[in-house]
């Protein structure tokens, strides 16, 4: 069982910095109650100096594996048209990411172009430890919607821009086995919509021996329905989990409880049990090109758009489709866009102007942002480089269900308070996985601590 945090504890996380950064005044008026995709009306340019000087600019992401080559080669690019700057890709793994940040910022030596997380623009920029970005979009002519909405909207705070998005927030995707379909009596032409005809067909998909999974039906998000799959089903079925103002815990409604008695009901059909799920899952691959979909001991999951890539890369000849996630009987197939990757540039950045050339060529530049996300068949946040042929061209088979996908996105807003909810309510649905509450009980429970915190984190905001 997953010890609660306080809430107390999550309004400390300052402590990583210096003592002026902490949850800052930001003047006079109550903070705006939802950020808006033009964030100022007006907004003076940002003066650069004419000298270039040669510098080296260090570039903290995750992309490892097989994305290496790619940031090298956009590196690479960067240079021939920047003579004078120079990149150093540093990778880190996904779990130090976040803390490396915090840290090298608190000691005065950030990295000059960070991977942001797009749930932790409010802790940043209450802070003061990112740069805002509208000034440099004003001179260079980065217009707000050349991104989607949700997309955009993400990276800002209280009406000013504090990263640039260069993924899609929004990459929720139905993956299914073509044989395995036909080999159950179902239509990979037509796969499932409902809840309903999604249960049945993945109770169909199973093959068990002898109690044992030889290969399991559908896979949750990365195993037992987690906060993925919770938010999947809730704007699935006409719910909602923070108002529009970011103020309010919304999932703890009748829309919520039947998206978790859902995903729970599912679970047991599914998995059997979780012990004889668990027991599958020990001799399966990691989550990249080894992993149970491309060796096809798994016939359906819910994926990321990513792992479009990870196919091509891990087993080329795979005979798969993409769908939607399902509905309820009232709702329509919606992905949750909760925020995603983003570049920004940390306030003591040693040469920011250089680390703006930086993020406007990861985030905005077509022939490099585009072209990262395109070679990976995943949508961009760029609605001008989603509508180009070279996905269909590329991506025949599954390019016009994921451009689906992302126009059916619903954003969920970030709050100062997102990361602690998601942990608290992470946390319940783990106890009605485990038997340990009742769904009614669980999202109830999860609903006041997650009132509270928004309280009193909104509360910090001036």
């Amino acid at each position: 069982m997953k010890n609660q945090l306080s809430r107390r504890d999550f309004l400390k996380m300052a402590g990583l910095f210096a003592a002026g950064g902490v949850l800052a005044a930001c003047g006079g008026a109550p903070a705006p109650t939802q950020t808006t995709t033009q964030a100022t009306s007006e907004v003076a340019p940002v003066e650069t100096a004419p000298q270039r000087k040669d510098v080296t600019l260090t570039v903290l992401n995750i992309w490892g594996g097989s994305r290496v080559p790619l940031m090298e080669d956009m590196f690479q690019r960067f240079t021939e048209k920047h003579p004078w700057i120079k990149v150093e890709n540093i990778l880190v793994p996904g779990g130090e990411r976040l803390q490396k940040i915090q840290t090298s910022i608190a000691g005065g030596t950030p990295p000059d172009v960070p991977m942001i997380g797009q749930a932790e623009i409010p802790m940043f920029a209450l802070r003061k430890a990112l740069i805002a970005l509208d000034g440099y979009m004003a001179q260079d002519g980065v217009a707000y919607d050349a991104y989607y909405d949700y997309a955009i909207e993400a990276s800002q705070w209280q009406g000013q821009t504090y990263s640039l998005p260069n993924v899609s927030a929004a990459y929720h995707l139905y993956f299914y086995n073509v044989p395995a379909f036909e080999e159950a009596g179902l239509d990979p032409d037509n796969p499932p919509k409902t809840w309903d005809e999604f249960t049945v067909a993945s109770v169909k998909l199973n093959k068990v021996e002898d109690g044992r999974i030889q290969r399991l039906g559908y896979q949750f998000y990365h195993g037992l329905p987690n906060l993925h799959d919770f938010n999947q089903a809730l704007v699935s079925n006409n719910g909602q989990f923070f108002s529009n103002d970011g103020r309010t815990a919304m999932f703890n409604s009748a829309e919520g409880l039947a998206a978790l008695n859902w995903c729970m009901d599912t679970m047991k059909a599914v998995y059997g049990s979780i012990d004889t799920y668990q027991d599958w899952g020990a001799i399966q691959g990691a989550e990249d090109i080894s992993n149970p979909f491309i060796a096809e001991t798994l016939a359906a999951k819910y994926g990321g758009v990513w792992e479009v890539f990870f196919i091509k890369e891990g087993n080329p000849d795979l005979n798969y489709k993409l769908g939607q996630l399902p509905h309820s009987p009232t709702g329509k197939s919606h992905a949750p866009a909760i925020g995603s990757w983003s570049y920004g540039i940390p306030i003591g950045a040693a040469s920011p102007d250089d680390s703006w050339e930086l993020v406007e060529w990861l985030c905005h530049e077509p022939s490099a942002a585009g072209w990262f996300m395109q070679q990976q068949g995943r949508p961009s946040p760029l609605k001008a480089v989603n509508e180009d042929r070279f996905y269909y061209n590329e991506f025949p088979g599954t390019w016009p269900a994921i451009l689906e996908m992302v126009e059916n996105a619903v954003r969920i807003p970030i709050t100062p308070a997102s990361t602690e909810v998601d942990r608290v309510v992470g946390q319940a649905l783990e106890e009605v996985a485990y038997g340990t509450r009742q769904p009614q009980e669980a999202l109830e429970w999860a609903a006041t601590e997650a009132q509270a915190l928004l309280d009193e984190a909104w509360a910090q905001v001036w």
